[in-house]
């Protein structure tokens, strides 16, 4: 916009200064007009060459600073940690001496043991030989009934429950 203004700026003084010489009064002798185009002239190039001489850097700049975006950036990922889970005990049903005693028959014989406690209503899941919750309850209440409920929780004592069921 600068330099649009400094060009209307020159042509105003311009045509003022011709205004001017062809308004000069009528009874002006010819030295007074020779005057008057003689100062407009002056002021004219005068005006040109101060534009000239002007910087060019300032009518190349951007008449406004364009900010540039800013992101959000988030913070970077940290890396994870792992815990592992404290050690459990082994109190399940698995590592108890009934169950460990129950493995250590054969598929056959554990079969047997689970026919016999479903003969007496101790038992009424599958006969497939696995020492499940259902056979785990069937010992336990079996052993009860007889008295040997202390002994099914050593390995010894399972023994014996499991051969009277046997033998």
């Amino acid at each position: 916009m600068l330099p649009n203004l400094r060009t209307a700026t020159t042509a105003a003084i311009a045509a003022l200064a011709l205004a001017a010489t062809a308004a000069a009064p009528v009874q002006a002798g010819q030295r007074e007009r020779d005057f008057l185009k003689g100062v407009a002239a002056t002021v004219i190039v005068g005006t040109v060459l101060k534009n000239m001489a002007a910087p060019r850097a300032q009518a190349q700049q951007p008449r406004y600073q364009a900010q540039q975006p800013q992101y959000y950036a988030p913070p970077a990922p940290r890396e994870p940690v792992y815990f592992s889970p404290p050690p459990v005990a082994q109190h399940g049903l698995s590592t108890s001496a009934a169950s460990q005693a129950f493995k250590s028959y054969s598929p056959t014989e554990r079969r047997a043991i689970q026919r016999q406690l479903a003969r007496q209503g101790y038992y009424s899941g599958a006969i497939d030989g696995v020492f499940g919750p259902a056979t785990f309850r069937a010992v336990t209440a079996y052993a009860a009934d007889r008295g040997l409920n202390a002994r099914i929780d050593s390995a010894s004592g399972a023994y014996t429950v499991y051969d009277s069921l046997i033998y």
